[in-house]
């Protein structure tokens, strides 16, 4: 039984739970109020899915409420006495929708992830959705929707419900593969051939001869070609041995007259020398003195020149300042006009006292301006408020008259005229004080500069006094040096000339003491290499009679593999032939299987189709006859009246026909019921599906059954769902807009409104 449902941002639901009872429970609203999306979120729920969402009328997207990123269903029912929760939820985000689920037993989880959350409610009810659809979810309009239907449409729409089409659609898939493997043993028959095959086996034969002779040949020309090379390879080896000592005596003989020519050379170059290392020895020590020798005269030549450096520096330094001295006289007199020009017989004080006063003055006046300005300002406003007819003044509160305000006007305007022409004056003599203000304060920092410069010159004027004494004692003490690095430079120069005629001298010593050593190493050498040549055996007439044999010998080797390949070649055209004709045997044959196995299969299928067709129409009258009996029994419960006892759906070639058994005959229901009657039939019809198809759940539900129903049918309809339903079926959902409809004795009844104009939620009350 489900117990309750929760929709969070569910189509038009912001937040609603109802809870469920044993029973019918009943949901009544107008169009577009939010019922069928109850019914939706239970199917969701359970399978993941609905029909609208199913048959691609909505997307997943859409089942979430508007501006929202999320929606969740919250299921709760009960089965086998354990209470079970299942909760799944739709979330978007930039990547795309994704869902969500969890299954809860007991409020433990037991299962999560969408698919097999819908597995594991699938195996615990026995239930699918495909089975929900057809037995316990009637959708919008569709309770008697089967009795509307034309006859054709009507039996592949009750075998769809029945499950029935599942075996129309094999009976067609099977005639056309029994189409299928006709054509192709057909098309294979006529590619078949038996001639061909006696033809192929004949020539098999042939080819297996033709194969076997041509491996007693290969066998025989690979034995002569072995014996063959093998007396090639140990003539060649032979060969090869020969031609190494040949090569041997040709490289020492080679070796021992370029020995010989070396040695003789040697000779006639030290013949007549005398060669002694120990004259070689002390001519190397007496050079190494003297170069140590030179080497301490080239320190003291650079020590004078360091020394001739350092004084020409200091003396180059007095010459830069007697030269500054000079310059800095010059200038001093031409600076010392130009102060004394500037200052035109005054001191430096009595200048800036006088740049002084003058700004004190050029402030005094500009204060004196500003003072008088503001006067100004003042007595204009006065003249502004003395205004005819006053009758005290606005300044001191004295009282006045006509001719008080007059004379009090000529006072005020005297005093404005006098202080304006102040003022006009004050501004001329402002102009003349800046000028001449400006000109003093120019004067003053000219002659401060001056001062400064004379200052600095003097002191650089005496900065060269006795500087020139110690120049020309620098000078002389520069040219005692160069007289000294010059002498030094002479010895060097000496010593050097003498150091290098002794380093000819020991290189000429050097040369023949190593020639000599390389005339006793090369005539030790020549001595072994004529050992090692007197040991080397070699015969040029044996060697050239070897090579004549070992090529006659190869060319025959070269026959023989020639003959060996021929032979090859030819088993392998043979075996080449003959596989080809054992390949397209096996192909034929095959071929011939593939008929045989093909006719059988034909067979097969043919006697598949027939039980197909045998057992659809057994199903089809057994579950007729399933769906009759549960629907006599609660046909009296629906319909209360006696002059239709009995209901039947009847089963014929082409069509499902409802009928009404009236006493004396059955008569098809569309020509003889009221609305009324159609409607228990209808609703008979609905609770004998899920009866027969679902006999352990005992759900149903129903979207909009009124429709297309008179007043009557529907006070029939609402009777047997309120009294009569809840007695063969558990529990029952009924959602509908027709408020006729509503009745005291429901398990559970809601009425649902909304504001569509403005897009609102839905909102529950409790009928």
């Amino acid at each position: 039984m489900i117990k309750s449902i929760r929709l969070l941002n569910w189509r038009s639901h912001s937040d609603t739970k109802l809870e469920f009872r044993q029973g019918t429970n009943l949901l009544v609203g107008i169009m577009g109020a939010g019922k069928s999306s109850v019914l939706e979120g239970i199917s969701f729920a359970l399978f993941g899915t609905f029909p609208a969402l199913e048959r691609r009328k909505l997307k997943l997207d859409n089942v979430v409420r508007l501006n929202e990123p999320k929606a969740t269903i919250i299921l709760e029912f009960e089965w086998d006495n354990h209470l079970y929760r299942s909760e799944r939820s739709i979330e978007r985000s930039k990547k795309g929708t994704s869902s969500k689920a969890e299954l809860y037993r007991d409020n433990f989880l037991i299962e999560h992830g969408p698919v097999a959350v819908t597995s594991a409610i699938s195996s615990l009810m026995a239930l699918d959705y495909d089975l929900f659809t057809r037995a316990i979810y009637a959708e919008q309009n569709n309770l008697d929707y089967f009795l509307t239907l034309d006859p054709g449409r009507r039996k592949e729409e009750v075998d769809a419900l029945l499950g029935l089409d599942k075996f129309e659609t094999a009976r067609a898939n099977i005639v056309t593969v029994i189409h299928r493997t006709k054509s192709k043993r057909q098309v294979l028959e006529e590619r078949f051939s038996k001639e061909r095959v006696m033809e192929l086996e004949a020539k098999e034969k042939t080819q297996t001869s033709v194969q076997a002779q041509a491996e007693i040949l290969l066998k025989e020309a690979s034995l002569a070609y072995e014996t063959q090379a093998r007396l090639a390879q140990s003539l060649s080896s032979r060969l090869e041995a020969m031609r190494k000592t040949r090569e041997q005596f040709e490289r020492l003989d080679k070796e021992a007259v370029r020995l010989s020519a070396q040695q003789e050379s040697l000779i006639k170059e030290l013949e007549g020398q005398a060669v002694d290392e120990a004259s070689l020895k002390e001519l190397e020590t007496k050079l190494k003195s003297l170069a140590e020798e030179r080497s301490k005269l080239n320190s003291s030549m650079k020590s004078a020149e360091e020394q001739a450096s350092t004084i020409s520096k200091e003396s180059g330094s007095i010459e830069a300042k007697l030269r500054a001295a000079s310059e800095a006289s010059a200038k001093l007199a031409t600076t010392r006009a130009e102060l004394t020009s500037l200052l035109a017989n005054q001191t430096m004080e009595t200048l800036s006292k006088q740049q002084k006063d003058a700004e004190q003055s050029l402030i005094s006046l500009e204060s004196e301006r500003k003072s008088i300005e503001r006067e100004l300002t003042e007595l204009n406003e006065a003249m502004q408020r003395l205004k005819p007819g006053l009758s005290e003044c606005p300044l001191c509160s004295a009282k006045l008259t006509e001719d008080g305000i007059s004379h009090v006007k000529s006072e005020k305007e005297s005093a404005t005229k006098t202080k304006k022409a102040r003022v006009a004056e004050i501004s001329g003599l402002l102009i003349t004080s800046k000028r001449a203000n400006e000109d003093l304060a120019t004067r003053t920092r000219k002659v401060s500069i001056l001062s400064e410069k004379t200052t600095g010159l003097e002191v650089e004027a005496k900065a060269a006094e006795g500087l020139q004494p110690r120049k020309a004692v620098l000078e002389a003490e520069i040219a005692k040096a160069w007289v000294a690095r010059e002498d030094i430079r002479k010895k060097a120069d000496a010593l050097s000339d003498t150091i290098e005629r002794l380093k000819v001298e020991a290189s000429t010593v050097r040369s023949l003491v190593g020639k000599k050593a390389e005339l006793a190493a090369i005539s030790k050498r020549l001595a072994i290499t004529k050992e090692q040549l007197a040991q080397t055996k070699f015969d040029e007439k044996a060697f050239e009679e070897l090579r004549s044999a070992a090529e006659k010998s190869g060319l025959e080797a070269e026959r023989a593999l020639s003959s060996k390949r021929a032979s090859e070649a030819q088993l392998k055209s043979s075996s080449d032939i003959l596989k080809l004709v054992r390949e397209e045997l096996t192909t034929i044959r095959a071929l011939e299987n593939d008929i045989v196995d093909l006719a059988k299969l034909e067979e097969q299928l043919s006697i598949y189709r027939n039980a197909l067709l045998e057992t659809q129409a057994n199903l089809r009258l057994s579950l007729a006859e399933a769906i009759n009996t549960a629907m006599n029994e609660i046909w009296g419960m629906f319909y209360p009246y006696r002059n239709y006892h009995s209901l039947r759906l009847g089963v014929s070639e082409k069509d499902y026909i409802f009928e009404v058994n009236d006493g004396s005959a059955w008569k098809g229901l569309e020509t003889v019921a009221s609305g009324g009657e159609r409607a228990s039939a209808a609703l008979a019809l609905r609770i004998a599906l899920a009866m027969v198809l679902t006999p352990r759940l005992s759900w149903l539900i129903l979207d909009e059954p009124t429709h297309n129903l008179d007043s009557e049918a529907v006070e029939m309809l609402s009777l047997a769902l309120q009294s009569k339903v809840p007695e063969v079926v558990k529990q029952t959902f009924v959602i509908t807009h027709d408020e006729a409809f509503m009745g005291s004795d429901f398990a559970a009844s809601y009425r649902l409104t909304r504001d569509k104009e403005r897009n609102g939620e839905t909102k529950i009350e409790s009928a």
